[in-house]
């Protein structure tokens, strides 16, 4: 449900990863675009026949809500008894710390998120989230929930460098609750007390961290495979997020990425984030205030390169654990699809 031109972000990256895996395993069809677009489409599709030979169709809802013509294609595609897989993603429209406007249309589109959204899961024979705390949330209750969390995306391996200095952020930076003056202040105070230490921040035109910024960072414009030519001089990856109570239940796709690059990570105590490094010693985890992360930057800057090594060797791990091709054969797995066949 999201337009596939316009560039990798959160659920861009999601489903593009995805698509390529998928394509790998099965014949695949892609549907994709804004809502309108969408509706013009699904009715092309319909109308082409093509519906009975579908061995199953998977779904990522969109922040814009499904419309009529997505419903009432799903419900065809059920009424046909081709079975579908919804992923709800997220659900930041019932969260304060993710409203950055308070106009009549967000309020309305807050408003007709859950009905809209359990709209969609009544036409779908699976629904999955990322995390339990999402499916608490679109549920309302504690039910049993079918997980797809980000899956990660392998990097080609890149050596870690004795005297790579330099901290890297992805993502975007306009909600607060992202961190953006948690990890500036971080950073300085790191500085302040000995960490020889630089700042790459990695965000789209209008979404990198405002106003004046010191000499010691550095913003890039880079995409998927494109943020690998960074590495070099990379020591390790950061999540500033405040742990707030969405922050706490998602699980941002920049976590599973930083995994595949093979760096000591270093993230703020956000619940889900703390569950899926659980068992693994990827890097350090921190309390979500500048004192507590400016230490956490210095010890892995004074960490040896040994350790630097360890912490990126078990975070390669546990991507490939979680790579992008694990998440596509689970989907096809829920479909009852078998991979291999085309």
């Amino acid at each position: 449900m999201y337009p596939l031109d316009r560039g990798l972000w959160g659920a861009t990256t999601r489903i593009t990863q995805l698509r390529d895996e998928l394509k790998r395993l099965v014949s695949l069809d892609v549907i994709s675009g804004t809502r309108s677009a969408r509706a013009w489409s699904l009715l092309r599709y319909a109308a082409s026949h093509r519906m009975s030979s579908l061995s199953g169709i998977y779904v990522e809802n969109a922040s814009t809500l499904p419309g009529p013509a997505d419903l009432a294609f799903l419900g065809l595609a059920r009424s046909l008894g081709v079975p579908v897989l919804t992923y709800v993603r997220d659900a930041q429209q019932l969260f304060a710390e993710y409203r950055l406007t308070s106009s009549l249309k967000h309020e309305l589109a807050r408003r007709a998120f859950l009905p809209a959204t359990h709209a969609l899961m009544r036409v779908s024979s699976t629904v999955a989230f990322p995390s339990r705390g999402l499916a608490r949330a679109i549920h309302g209750d504690d039910r049993p929930a079918v997980l797809l969390p980000p899956g990660a995306r392998l990097a080609t391996p890149v050596p870690i460098q004795p005297d790579a200095r330099a901290l890297l952020f992805v993502g975007p930076m306009k909600w607060a609750a992202h961190g953006s003056e948690l990890l500036l202040d971080s950073v300085r105070l790191a500085r302040e007390g000995g960490a020889d230490v630089e700042l790459i921040c990695v965000s789209r035109p209008g979404e990198e961290v405002s106003g004046r910024l010191p000499p010691w960072v550095r913003v890039e414009r880079a995409e998927g495979a494109a943020i690998d030519q960074l590495l070099p001089g990379v020591f390790a990856s950061i999540t500033p997020r405040r742990k707030t109570p969405y922050n706490d239940l998602a699980v941002p796709i920049k976590v599973l990425d930083y995994l595949g690059y093979g760096r000591p990570l270093i993230v703020t105590d956000t619940e889900e984030t703390v569950a899926l490094l659980s068992g693994y010693d990827c890097g350090i985890i921190s309390q979500d205030n500048a004192e507590a992360l400016a230490d956490a930057i210095a010890r892995v800057a004074a960490a040896s390169l040994e350790q630097r090594i360890a912490w990126g060797s078990a975070a390669r791990l546990l991507a490939e654990r979680n790579s992008w091709q694990v998440r596509a054969r689970r989907i096809l797995d829920l479909l009852g699809i078998r991979t291999g066949a085309r």
